[in-house]
């Protein structure tokens, strides 16, 4: 008797005893078959419904959701309209894009800030003339004070509201705004533009608009502007502060302006 079984009790020899005594089953062949298989593969202890076989990018599955993704990704980048474009800056003073400032000669640093637009204000003698291309230009004469959005979408939620508050801007339209709109609101008036050179002038008197090319919709601040009067190219429509609102040719002014804003930005806008 070794001196291990010598320190059991006698009813600890008895349950061993019995124990050994027992029947022993043999394995199930298939059992142990895939118990083999199993162990050799490395998938031993694993759930059925977690064995992954093979790399995960050759799983259709798992493929499924990225390429949904992926495809939602190049769908937004595809819609997304171009980016503003500084054309000429010229002048003596300052230009604000949101909180920062920039000198009229900054014009690297004014680009890169105007890209997807902004609030625009320009204190003193400056004009500035911005443009998406194939879309639209903007120019702001001097103590303009402009929120103007990104660029309308290429293909859905093709919209652009812009907000001037004083000054004037000018607008026209390229190739790729066909089946755009394009929005202006100032404290008067509400302005809408399908394909058209406009100008919006916003000064102590009220808001005055002048078409030189195309149809404008022009109603007072806070209706909807494509139910406002339809302003035909070579007038101007004029909306007091005190709502009061008439009819007249347009500026000379305005008409001066759009067409230089033409000359500069023409080819940018494929007209």
């Amino acid at each position: 008797m070794s001196e291990h079984e010598q320190k059991l009790s006698a009813g600890e020899r008895a349950t061993r005893d019995a124990v050994r005594e027992l029947p022993r089953e043999r394995a199930d062949d298939a059992f142990r078959a895939r118990l083999r298989e199993e162990f050799m593969s490395g998938r031993i202890g694993r759930r059925p419904g977690l064995v992954l076989r093979g790399p995960w990018f050759a799983r259709p599955a798992a493929l499924l959701p990225l390429a949904a993704g992926l495809l939602l990704v190049l769908a937004f980048a595809a819609n997304r309209g171009p980016e503003w474009r500084l054309v000429a800056a010229n002048g003596e003073g300052r230009v604000w894009v949101g909180e920062r400032v920039f000198t009229v000669t900054d014009t690297a640093a004014l680009s890169v800030a105007l890209r997807r637009g902004g609030r625009v204000r320009v204190e003193g003698a400056v004009t500035l003339d911005l443009t998406a291309p194939g879309v639209v230009a903007v120019s702001l004469g001097p103590d303009a004070d402009l929120s103007l959005p990104a660029a309308p979408n290429r293909l859905w939620r093709r919209g652009m509201l812009a907000r001037l508050e004083s000054g004037d801007a000018y607008f026209t339209t390229g190739q790729a705004f066909r089946g755009a709109h394009l929005d202006v609101h100032t404290p008067e008036a509400s302005v809408r533009a399908m394909g058209t050179a406009f100008a919006v002038l916003r000064h102590s008197f009220g808001t005055c608009v002048c078409v030189m090319e195309g149809h404008v919709h022009v109603a007072h601040a806070g209706s909807p502007a494509e139910t406002g009067v339809d302003v035909p190219e070579g007038m101007r429509r004029v909306i007091n502060t005190d709502r009061s609102s008439e009819n007249h040719p347009i500026l000379e002014d305005s008409v001066h302006h759009l067409h230089e804003q033409r000359s500069r930005s023409g080819k940018l806008l494929e007209r």
